[in-house]
């Protein structure tokens, strides 16, 4: 499935989400009721240092049950000061026809003028809450990382403390070929380098506590020299 993406902009997040309500919030009579689904999550990637003139990338990995919310969309609140909560949702008619085909899929926000200083994202799903936490600076020249650059982070999703030891599994998504198999450290963290390709795209897959989440991060050439951060709950 392709990633669905949503830009947005800090300073006019209210205003973007007040547009939206305000859109889906006059339906005519003869119209079908729209309804809402917040999704399930577990696992985010991110480029959790932003340069000057630099876009955040936010790429959630969402559940859904049927066919009716297949497509995801972020509703976004700031919550005061350098924090902010993304709520990954879905919408459809109330008259449209839903099969039970569940999946998993990812979607992308897109952030621009992230400005200066840390900046936290509550990720908050119908499950579970994940974490972003971004440093952002307006030196165009601030992330100085080269290659590509996992540092993964492994959370136990019944009370969000570290997993040690948990296995680690990195595969090139194109052949299915193994780049990575090894154990966490005591912390639940693990780091994985690997040289920029022409399209990359790495599953990643963690088992802990006998449970195993399996998440596609997609790096496109243009992004192939920034440190990506993930964090998976199992």
């Amino acid at each position: 499935m392709n990633p669905v993406a949503r830009t947005a902009r800090l300073p006019v997040f209210l205003l973007a989400l007040v547009l939206v309500l305000a859109a889906t919030g006059g339906c005519a009579k003869d119209q079908a009721a729209n309804v809402r689904t917040v999704l399930s999550i577990n696992a985010v990637a991110f480029n959790d240092s932003v340069a000057g003139g630099d876009t955040l990338f936010l790429k959630v990995q969402y559940l859904y049950p049927t066919t009716c919310e297949q497509n995801a969309h972020f509703e976004v609140q700031a919550l005061g000061g350098s924090n902010y909560l993304v709520v990954p949702a879905a919408n459809h008619p109330s008259d449209q026809a839903c099969t039970g085909v569940n999946g998993v899929g990812v979607a992308t926000l897109r952030v621009t003028d992230v400005g200066n200083g840390p900046r936290t994202f509550f990720i908050e799903g119908a499950n579970d809450t994940l974490v972003a936490q971004v440093t952002a600076s307006t030196d165009t020249g601030f992330v100085k990382n080269t290659g590509i650059v996992f540092r993964i982070q492994v959370l136990d999703a019944f009370n969000d403390q570290p997993v040690p030891a948990a296995h680690v599994l990195i595969r090139n998504a194109d052949d299915n070929s193994t780049l990575a198999d090894d154990l966490a450290d005591g912390s639940g963290r693990y780091a994985f380098a690997e040289p920029c390709g022409p399209d990359l795209a790495y599953v990643v897959s963690v088992t802990g506590n006998s449970r195993t989440t399996n998440f596609v991060v997609r790096m496109p050439p243009a992004r192939c020299r920034l440190p990506e951060a993930v964090v998976i709950h199992v």
